[in-house]
């Protein structure tokens, strides 16, 4: 990966490399990363593709750019032809003087709330941040997200803190779905059959998800109403994925949703029903978004690559995962300070205690059990890992610590 910026700007090369040198600090490989100096008026990163950017805050802007960053520069104030899909505002007084952050995502416009107007200085070590972070492939929200949670902490801090982060800007009005404790969740398999369910909970699993791929099936609602029996039966934690109008219609103790269903699903018939809610997330921007809607729990993932769903995200992989787990640490959570969290993907045995040791409270696991030779020892190994004794639990803390 190469990041060329132009000598117009060279002096921005420095605040990239502390930016960097921080990133490292937290575990993040930067060998791969050489900075030189662009060709172009463009600042660009160039790995398999190349990406282009412009900022007027140091030169004109070069509109065929593919991202184009406005600092404190209304779009009221621009052509309409210049206002694309690619433009960010930085600072942003659209009225009244509120400060916000705003960029198109698709069909949707995205804003950051809660941000300040930044000073010349600022302005340059906030850039600096959007490009190491996209330069350590993180999404352009996440490195927005990223860039202004950095304006609130040290120039030696990386922000951990759910109170140094903006907001992103959410219709919700809900009141909190039910929550849970850490500990309730347990080793948490994502199964394709209720007969997987009607295997797995008398053996202690206190926390299973049902997930149908095919909406088509023809005994779908019979194995929703069978998982919600046996929940029921077992006192388990039975979650129905994506169907949540046949896990309203029939009682379930929960839901878990993805990011699409988002746009789609009633949240307000799960909150009438009084249903404990599971949501994918898959970065900083999708965390610090649905907190606002209170979820009973926090999936993250995909920790490592997976075969058994298709994933339009790359492996996460543990130094991120520490990291959104620090920031769902300080988020509130009821009446406490906590949100509790699965990580998803690829996690099995061999894995199963570095992905705990980034401090998440529960793994979901799918192919560790559903293609163990022995289903019941797959399961006793992952729960031992989980729990394991007092003497185990010590001698882990001696060995992380």
């Amino acid at each position: 990966m190469k990041l060329l910026i132009p000598s117009q700007c060279i002096e921005l090369t420095g605040e990239v490399q502390r930016v960097l040198l921080l990133a490292e600090q937290q575990g993040f490989a930067i060998g791969h990363i050489e900075l030189g100096v662009s060709p172009t008026p463009y600042l660009q990163l160039v790995g398999d593709t190349t990406l282009s950017l412009s900022c007027n805050w140091f030169t004109h802007v070069q509109p065929d750019a593919d991202w184009v960053l406005h600092y404190g520069t209304a779009a009221k104030d621009l052509p309409a032809t210049h206002v694309h899909d690619g433009w960010i505002f930085i600072g942003e007084e659209p009225h009244q003087g509120r400060v916000i952050d705003r960029w198109r995502h698709s069909d949707e416009v995205r804003h950051l709330l809660q941000v300040n107007a930044l000073e010349p200085a600022d302005c340059w070590r906030h850039l600096a941040w959007v490009l190491a972070c996209l330069s350590l492939d993180f999404l352009i929200e996440d490195a927005l997200v990223l860039s202004r949670a950095a304006m609130n902490v040290s120039r030696e801090t990386w922000p951990y803190d759910y109170r140094h982060f903006p907001q992103p800007q959410t219709q919700s009005d809900l009141s909190a779905f039910p929550t849970l404790t850490p500990e309730s969740l347990g080793v948490y398999p994502v199964v394709d059959d209720v007969r997987w369910i009607a295997q797995l909970l008398p053996l202690g699993i206190t926390t299973i998800q049902l997930r149908i791929k095919d909406p088509h099936q023809t005994d779908l609602e019979q194995q929703v109403i069978e998982a919600i029996r046996l929940g029921r039966e077992f006192g388990a934690q039975v979650f129905i994925n994506d169907y949540w109008q046949l896990a309203a219609k029939h009682g379930a103790y929960g839901v878990h949703l993805g990011q699409e269903d988002l746009q789609t699903v009633d949240l307000k018939v799960l909150s009438e029903y009084n249903l404990r809610l599971g949501l994918s997330t898959h970065g900083y921007f999708e965390l610090l978004r649905i907190h606002q809607l209170a979820p009973s729990y926090v999936a993250l993932g995909h920790i490592f690559p997976t075969t058994t769903k298709q994933m339009p995200s790359k492996p996460q992989g543990l130094v991120r995962l520490a990291l959104y787990q620090r920031l769902l640490d300080s988020m509130p959570y009821g009446d406490a300070v906590g949100v509790p969290s699965v990580a998803i993907g690829g996690i099995d045995a061999l894995n199963a205690e570095q992905v705990l040791a980034c401090g998440v409270s529960s793994i979901a696991v799918v192919r560790a059990i559903t293609e163990a030779k022995n289903v019941a020892a797959a399961v006793d190994t992952l729960q031992h890992i989980l729990t394991p004794s007092p003497a185990s639990a010590k001698e882990r803390s001696n060995v992380v610590g």
